[in-house]
């Protein structure tokens, strides 16, 4: 769900005029009988996936138009005025207000029955209400990536349930003071939202036929339970995700694991570049230590209200995500974990990492990936819900409320939001 990297904030530089000039809708068969269409999107190297198909498929071509994950931000405003591109690539957060606003096709007739072709939990994010709107693209699967020098250098087992993470957090930092197994960062809601819906949490549910904000559930507090035993005892390094800060801290080994999605690894070998070898990969810790994991969310592929070929763009979809080919550029350019099953097996996805001491890091998120527990549910209003419980956080990091207190706060926050929509909820 609105994910950041270091090579996205990058990639937003290059798109600068992109984002002012996004693509506009397609137009119908011209006198060959070919019909265009607009995609916009930001993944790195797509474009190579576009220029494949074109190349194959010539009756149905994709002018592509590189955009920063920040422009889904106008997507409603460009629909509204039909300037939108006719296929958007969009996080997985967003689709639920673009739906509910009826600025999405319901494409369920041309891809519906490739529902068993993805992960449960990616499909997911595309269907509600037996509706289909969209082709999944990617999701992020959670994993726990950690300092194997730094364990082994302080007899240190690797945790498999959180009982031993708190432990291991204990003698970690008991060797070293300046050692903590991991990072409080209100700046990155995903790492909050790993614990949480692996507990099986959603921030949304439904009750007689209107919203229901659960993030304070049961969930909310048993996570938020183990997090203030971590902050009271002074075991996690406090530290926005995306500064300098939180990079400086990593380079000079003050922080052993972090317990993130399959894509944050790529970040690593150009943000952390002299701890080659140091780092591998571990299943994240669970209740039972055997899972269920969680999945925080990817990307997808929609169309847009302004196509008016919502059968041929759902053709290239599904191709863009299903295709080997098309995986392959994907997965070695893009950096994607893919969401379609067929990209398991993908020969780009199940490369040795050298920087990981030569592991196949992706055995390990493919077995999280098959093993989610997927009970979230994508609701309405959900940006807002995120800043207000970053916002919350960042007074739990200065000491100024407690974890429980932020998760009422957010919740309460978000709960009015809807209202203010004209929406009703509990």
């Amino acid at each position: 769900m609105g994910r950041q990297t270091y090579s996205r904030l990058a990639a937003a530089a290059a798109a600068v005029l992109s984002m002012v000039l996004v693509a506009g809708c397609g137009t119908g068969p011209a006198g060959d009988g070919v019909v265009n269409l607009t995609f916009s999107a930001w993944v790195p190297g797509i474009d190579k996936a576009v220029d494949l198909w074109n190349k194959t498929h010539p009756k149905i071509h994709v002018q592509y138009t590189r955009i920063s994950s920040d422009a889904q931000n106008n997507y409603a405003t460009q629909i509204m005025a039909g300037t939108a591109a006719d296929i958007l690539q969009l996080d997985a957060s967003y689709l639920t207000d673009l739906a509910i606003d009826g600025n999405v096709y319901d494409i369920g007739q041309y891809v519906g029955s490739h529902e068993k072709e993805f992960t449960k939990s990616s499909w997911k994010t595309v269907a509600m209400n037996n509706t289909v709107y969209g082709v999944p693209q990617d999701s992020s699967p959670i994993a726990l990536i950690y300092r194997k020098d730094l364990f082994e250098k302080y007899g240190v087992a690797i945790p498999k349930t959180w009982d031993e993470y708190i432990d291991a957090a204990r003698k970690l930092h008991a060797a070293d003071p300046n050692l903590y197994i991991g990072q409080f960062s209100p700046d990155e809601i995903q790492l909050f939202d790993a614990q949480f819906f692996q507990e099986g949490g959603s921030w949304y549910g439904t009750a007689s036929g209107h919203w229901k904000i659960t993030l304070d559930g049961p969930a909310f507090q048993k996570v938020a339970k183990r997090y203030q035993t971590l902050l009271d005892e002074g075991l996690l390094k406090r530290v926005d995700m995306w500064t300098p800060d939180f990079l400086s801290a990593m380079n000079h080994d003050e922080i052993a694991s972090v317990n993130f999605a399959s894509w944050f690894t790529a970040q690593f070998e150009t943000s952390m570049t002299k701890q080659s070898g140091k780092w591998a990969v571990a299943p994240s810790p669970s209740d039972t230590g055997n899972g269920p994991y969680a999945d925080v969310g990817g990307s997808m592929n929609v169309v847009s209200k302004t196509c008016k070929y919502p059968k041929e763009a759902s053709e290239f979809m599904l191709w863009l995500n299903t295709n080997p080919d098309s995986l392959k550029i994907l997965i070695s350019e893009g950096g994607l974990f893919p969401a379609a099953l067929s990209g398991f097996n993908n020969p780009a996805l199940n490369e040795k990492k050298k920087y990981f001491g030569d592991q196949v890091i992706a055995d390990v998120y493919k077995n999280a990936a098959e093993n989610v527990s997927s009970d979230f549910m994508v609701g309405p209003m959900i940006s807002q819900g995120r800043a207000a419980l970053s916002d919350e956080l960042a007074k739990v990091s200065n000491n100024k409320e407690t974890m429980l207190q932020a998760g009422s706060n957010a919740a309460n926050a978000l709960r009015e939001a809807l209202r203010n929509k004209g929406m009703e909820v509990e």
